[in-house]
């Protein structure tokens, strides 16, 4: 290692000791001393070898008085006599400047005057927060195709993380010279610089560059196929070893690199990152209103996770189209536990604040605390910080609170929930007693469904299935119960026409609730169709209470069919009936509670966005212009957070209310697809966590959370295997300086090996 220049007496008696009886080393030495060293240059470049040491010790006086006279000059207001670096058009001004070295953090073994000729001898040299990197190197990081073995560029000086060694100053200050000169001559670096400038005709390597990148891009987009159909087959990305395997073997040359499941997560992962970047970015340049909809589950690694989605009006759709954001893990279950991982999932999108502050109008979840609290939940931190957004509660969630508060109410719905439970333990718990009903439905010529639970905590869809499965199999489970001793009380039940007729009561409320429920699981469901939808139902119950449903009707043809007429049907009283139109009443008055907007907070919010909806206008006192409703506009906008145009509403006032068949003007469209822009539930979030449990099985139950959100992004966001391009994504990848398919640094595949029995097998002839 090259001593200091304190060293200097020290240095030069034991090299003249060594080279003494040499002379026509000595002489060798001497001529290039005088020839590597100029007088302009006040500190030259360090010889690296030792053969140049005269060289190194003649020029040693002018280092050792440039030297002092910088640390004489420390800290002090030093002008240049000759400031030669001047900052390169289109790049950014290099630190050589005295302007800009003021504003930096030097090494602490440095003087401003030893930065400005350093940065003047190495161009490539830059200082940060008192550390020095290559700039050139932080721009290029890797050699691409003129990658060699052993030859890598240092990540210290692309990271600027190359601080001095030893502990004295003037120690430090010839480490960094080590350094500094060590990195200027270094292979990996004049590459890059070659890089740089461009390839020449002269260079084999730049000179088939192209021949080489075609290659690369073929093999490695058939890798990236491969990766891409797995993810969306589901499949563990495990088997692409064995798909590899097939495609060699049919001839394809997908090279030898990439081809492990550990590549085949990096790919997943960048494919997941430039999809949502393209979508996002779209987005935010077109600058669209967004509505953020949200849930919390727990993944098959009990993990507790978020679902993020995101719904937005794009040109192209005619509806707005919901898209996944991401899937995160969550610490805890607090409110500001899921407020922050929320707000930084948006953030890596592009989300910044002040785009949510612009353009975020809604916030839909389901209507737990920690996320609906009125006190400290994440929808009210929301508002504080981005205020006048919309905050509202899936309507799904609303009408099965609403059917569950009316069940609570009503006592005698608990008997007919009671012995439902009692047949699905029977028969779903137990293999035995399910094959026993088969049997028996096969004997009476029935088909039934599998029983499960009803009137849970589920959605109305699932409880009219489970209902309808009894129903289906109702004389099959009276044969069963019938025949045996222990579930007589069962087959009582079952022989009363009273429970048939509760049975066939619930079906029909069932049926209602389970036709809005999947109305409003629609993507093309906005609010104001939404509302009309629960009045359309509220007035189906009310019909019920003055004739009867479709199943009650049914009724006394049931009971005179030859599938019923091995049943006793008795009266018998004991058994506690449902109060029929208690019950309705019941339901009736918490569907106005919970789901109809007239008369709860969002009443406000609805009679604004029906100054968009010529259906709800009061046409017998409106007149023209129409005051009362131009008052609201102003509002409206700031809801929106859209300006719409006065004119533009007057027009399209006076083409609803005279009938004319004029095109809706452009402000009026646009607040239109806002407000549809607004999410009604979270139905899409729950068929996200479907697709969560087809993705992470109890097989693939390590899967880390991150890696489950790349799979359901390029699931939910990417397009069919017959038009997904893979070139765009490899050249990505390359940019990233990545390995490609073609890459030879890779240790040699394991062939698999046969047992020769098994082989033995095709050779039986």
């Amino acid at each position: 290692m090259r001593r200091d220049l304190g060293d200097f007496g020290q240095e030069a008696a034991s090299s003249s000791g060594v080279f003494g009886g040499n002379k026509e080393k000595q002489e060798t030495l001497e001529g290039l001393s005088r020839s590597s060293f100029s007088v302009d240059s006040e500190i030259p470049k360090m010889p690296k070898r030792r053969s140049d040491l005269f060289s190194f010790l003649n020029v040693k006086k002018v280092k050792m008085g440039a030297e002092q006279e910088m640390n004489e000059n420390h800290g002090g207001a030093w002008q240049p006599k000759d400031p030669r670096a001047e900052p390169i058009t289109g790049e950014k001004p290099s630190c050589s400047s005295k302007e800009a070295v003021d504003h930096l953090v030097l090494p602490d073994c440095w003087s401003k005057k030893q930065a400005l000729l350093f940065t003047d001898q190495y161009k490539w040299l830059e200082i940060k927060e008192g550390k020095l990197g290559c700039k050139d190197c932080s721009t290029v990081q890797h050699l691409g195709a003129r990658a060699e073995k052993h030859v890598h560029v240092s990540k210290e000086w692309i990271a600027y993380l190359v601080t001095p060694n030893g502990s004295n100053k003037i120690t430090r200050q010839a480490s960094l010279r080590k350094k500094m000169r060590e990195h200027d001559v270094s292979k990996a670096h004049n590459t890059i610089q070659d890089l740089i400038k461009g390839p020449t005709s002269s260079d084999p390597v730049s000179s088939s560059a192209p021949k080489l990148s075609i290659k690369n891009i073929d093999a490695t987009v058939k890798v990236f196929n491969t990766v891409y159909s797995l993810v969306k087959c589901n499949r563990p990305l495990s088997d692409i070893e064995g798909v590899i395997e097939l495609q060699e073997e049919k001839g394809e040359d997908i090279g030898s690199c990439l081809h492990t499941r550990y590549s085949a997560t990096r790919i997943a992962e960048h494919i997941a990152k430039e999809m949502k970047m393209r979508i996002f970015r779209d987005i935010i340049e077109k600058n669209a209103k967004i509505c953020v909809v949200i849930d919390e589950t727990s993944a098959v690694s009990k993990k507790s996770t978020l679902v993020i989605y995101l719904q937005c009006t794009v040109q192209s759709a005619p509806s707005p189209v919901m898209l996944f954001v991401a899937l995160k893990e969550l610490m805890s279950m607090t409110a500001d536990c899921i407020f922050s991982t929320l707000l930084s999932a948006l953030n890596d999108c592009g989300f910044n604040n002040d785009y949510l502050n612009d353009n975020l109008i809604a916030f839909c979840s389901d209507g737990a605390n920690s996320v609906l609290g009125r006190k400290s939940g994440v929808a009210l931190k929301l508002l504080e910080n981005f205020p006048k957004i919309i905050l509202w509660h899936c309507l799904n969630h609303r009408l099965q609170l609403s059917l569950d508060d009316s069940i609570s109410e009503i006592e005698q719905v608990n008997h007919l929930k009671m012995f439902l439970d009692k047949t699905y333990s029977i028969y779903h718990l137990s293999n035995t007693s399910h094959t026993e009903l088969e049997t028996i439905a096969k004997e009476l010529e029935l088909e039934i469904i599998k029983i499960g639970r009803v009137l849970g905590p589920r959605w109305a869809a699932c409880s009219l299935r489970v209902a309808t499965a009894v129903w289906r199999s109702y004389p099959a489970l009276y044969v069963s119960f019938s025949q045996s001793s222990s579930y007589s009380g069962l087959a009582k039940r079952l022989a009363n026409i009273n429970f048939l007729k509760d049975l066939a009561l619930t079906m029909d409320i069932l049926e209602e609730f389970s036709l809005l429920s999947t109305a409003l699981q629609s993507r093309s469901t906005n609010i104001q169709k939404a509302q009309k939808l629960i009045q359309c139902t509220i007035k189906a119950l009310e019909n019920l209470k003055t004739r009867p449903g479709k199943y009650e009707s049914q009724i006394e043809d049931l009971i005179k069919s030859n599938e019923f007429k091995d049943i006793p049907f008795n009266k018998n009283n004991k058994f506690n009936t449902l109060p029929r139109n208690l019950l309705l009443e019941k339901i009736i008055q918490h569907m106005h509670l919970r789901l109809l907007l007239e008369g709860n907070d969002d009443e406000g919010i609805l009679s604004y966005f029906n100054l968009l909806e010529p259906s709800t206008w009061p046409y017998e006192e409106l007149t023209l212009p129409w005051i009362a409703g131009e008052r609201k506009l102003d509002h409206l906008s700031e809801i929106l957070k859209y300006e719409i145009d006065l004119n533009d509403f007057r027009d399209f006032v006076d083409n609803n209310v005279k009938s004319k068949k004029a095109p809706i003007p452009t402000t009026i469209q646009e607040a239109q697809k806002i407000v549809r822009t607004i999410a009604v539930g979270s139905a899409e979030v729950e068929r996200g966590f479907g697709l969560m449990n087809v993705i992470c099985t109890r097989v693939r139950s390590s899967l880390k959370v991150d890696h489950i959100s790349d799979f359901m992004t390029i699931n939910l966001l990417g397009k069919e295997l017959a038009d997904w391009d893979a070139t765009p994504y490899v050249k990505s990848w390359m940019n990233c300086h990545h390995r490609l398919a073609t890459d030879t640094r890779v240790r040699k595949k394991a062939t698999r090996a046969f047992y020769e029995d098994r082989l033995a097998l095709w050779n039986l002839r």
